[in-house]
């Protein structure tokens, strides 16, 4: 086979707009994984967040993966092994605390099931935990809960404001934190080198996959870097247009199964 292993966005990718995975693009990947195909799922969504879509697609069944909050975890879903993590210092996630409360944004980190804020009423921080599925806990000080490292920040604004912030936002921290947009909403803060590309790569090498046998598609800012790095980046139609630039190819949107289009001209017996 040309392809060994497809990297999946969820929202706005493998999901349509109405947060579902369509019957047609489950049984496309369904029918990839039977032919021996690898699907990580590949989100800036906390791990938990991502459990309802994994076994939608019976991804232990067939020993598929989680490359979780943009690629600072890696999971194998059958054996619960952590095929790679990386996180941020205590003091690295008071440090962008402290830059948030500078542009008024309100702030998040994940504790196990929980979204843990000072911000709990904050109309993303709502959007957050809807999307993942998981509670929201109101801290009285986000910086004297953070006892452990942890794996992201996630700070939130207006689009516009955000989009019109982010590169003075990031300019005290240079090179020592990966920082960027996800959704128009979402500021993501991980530790230094964290990408989808990134850990995509390590989970390849782990598996003996060459690059040029990686598949991704996604739609959004944080997949970029692993559609410039798969052998075929595919962007969906609804993209955002830097992505769909970038990408070798553009497929149809989510709500019109993009991904089992694509699959269908690249895999015998996929049907579209």
């Amino acid at each position: 086979m040309k392809y060994k292993l497809i990297a999946l966005d969820l929202d706005g990718t493998l999901k349509n707009s109405n947060n579902e995975i369509t019957e047609k693009t489950k049984n496309a990947l369904i029918k990839v994984q039977e032919l021996g195909v690898k699907i990580v799922l590949a989100s800036g969504r906390p791990t938990p967040g991502l459990r309802h879509e994994a076994n939608e697609l019976e991804l232990e069944k067939y020993e598929g993966y989680i490359l979780s909050f943009n690629g600072a975890r890696v999971v194998d879903v059958k054996t619960k092994e952590t095929i790679y993590e990386q996180t941020l210092t205590v003091e690295e996630a008071k440090k962008a605390y402290d830059r948030a409360k500078e542009f008024n944004l309100a702030c998040m980190t994940y504790s196990q099931d929980t979204i843990l804020t000072e911000d709990i009423d904050d109309e993303y921080v709502c959007v957050e935990a809807k999307i993942n599925d998981i509670e929201k806990q109101k801290v009285e000080s986000f910086k004297a809960c953070l006892k452990d490292p942890i794996h992201k920040v996630l700070l939130t604004g207006k689009p516009d404001y955000v989009a019109s912030i982010e590169e003075e936002f990031k300019q005290p921290f240079g090179d020592t934190l990966s920082i960027y947009r996800s959704a128009p909403f979402f500021i993501e803060v991980m530790a230094q080198g964290i990408d989808k590309a990134a850990s995509l790569d390590r989970l390849a090498q782990s598996l003996g996959i060459k690059q040029e046998e990686v598949m991704a598609f996604g739609d959004g800012f944080n997949d970029l870097s692993m559609i410039e790095y798969a052998g075929l980046g595919v962007a969906m139609e609804n993209a955002v247009e830097g992505v769909k630039q970038r990408a070798n190819v553009i497929t149809k949107s989510n709500d019109e199964d993009g991904i089992a289009y694509i699959l269908s001209q690249e895999f015998e017996g996929v049907e579209y």
